[in-house]
């Protein structure tokens, strides 16, 4: 081998190392490589929810100390006090239905069946208002937030709707109109190494510094971060065994995650966790 045929095989080589680095360093900043920013495995409170919530399954920030809370057997929505570890006052609002979110915004509480009707009256009012949404039929939503940014509620499917993807859909408070908004497609699920069969949303939040989306899914035990376009940014697994059936989720304005499990034969229970 002459030297010119020499030195062109170390720079191939040379050249081969580099794109193989690169294409190493490419993969570690792909979504399933993100992690969500708060520590998952080590909460810093855990308040243990009364009988009543053992299903719990929608989380709302309502002041400072105190978050709302519904089931999904009754209608009525409970005001629990984090400093007293206690359910500190309700407000009924109906009979029974399947109740899957909650959400205080501007001095109104909104809770959300299964079915994609909203319901919303102010805390202790006995005048109780009832929004039919008019999703598609066998659409069934879990899920409930507010967008600040946008002052419209997030309405998160679970099951139904269009194949192979995941939709959000939008609530203008103001003008009573409801429109798709959010579409996470089940391919960039699957890129992002998350099984889309397997991500089935429960609970939905906007955090109140970044104004990204968190979507929580109790099948799966699975957190995903997507940006306002619906792009995946972030993707962590949930331990099952701390998270035993995480239904619900929100934030403190300070960024401070809450997340709410059902009990399933236990109490229900909250998780804190505090912004990295």
């Amino acid at each position: 081998m002459n030297l010119t045929n020499w030195l062109m095989g170390v720079t191939l080589l040379v050249a081969a190392c580099d794109s193989k680095k690169s294409a190493d360093t490419t993969e570690q900043t792909t979504p399933e490589k993100q992690t969500v920013p708060y520590s998952l495995l080590a909460p810093t409170r855990r308040f243990t929810l009364p009988p009543d919530l053992v299903e719990v399954s929608g989380l709302s920030y309502y002041r400072k100390n105190q978050l709302l809370c519904v089931q999904d057997e009754k209608a009525v929505v409970y005001m629990y006090d984090l400093k007293r570890k206690a359910v500190v006052d309700s407000s009924v609002f109906g009979g029974y239905g399947d109740f899957e979110g909650v959400e205080f915004v501007k001095d109104e509480i909104y809770t959300l069946k299964s079915n994609g009707e909203l319901f919303h009256f102010k805390p202790s009012s006995k005048q109780i208002a009832k929004v039919p949404t008019d999703l598609p039929d066998k659409t069934e939503v879990e899920g409930l937030g507010y967008d600040p940014q946008t002052e419209r509620l997030l309405i998160a499917v679970k099951e139904g709707g269009k194949k192979k993807e995941k939709v959000v859909y939008m609530y203008d408070p103001e003008r009573r109109v409801v429109w798709q908004g959010l579409t996470l497609k089940d391919d960039a699920l699957e890129e992002a190494g998350i099984k889309a069969s397997q991500f089935k949303p429960s609970g939905i939040a906007v955090h109140p510094l970044d104004g990204t989306i968190y979507l929580l899914s109790s099948t799966g035990k699975r957190l995903v971060v997507i940006d306002r376009k619906g792009k995946i940014v972030a993707s962590e697994s949930l331990d099952a065994k701390l998270f035993r059936q995480p239904e619900g989720i929100c934030f403190d304005p300070d960024g401070t995650l809450y997340i709410a499990s059902e009990g399933r034969g236990k109490a229900g229970y909250i998780l804190e966790f505090a912004n990295r």
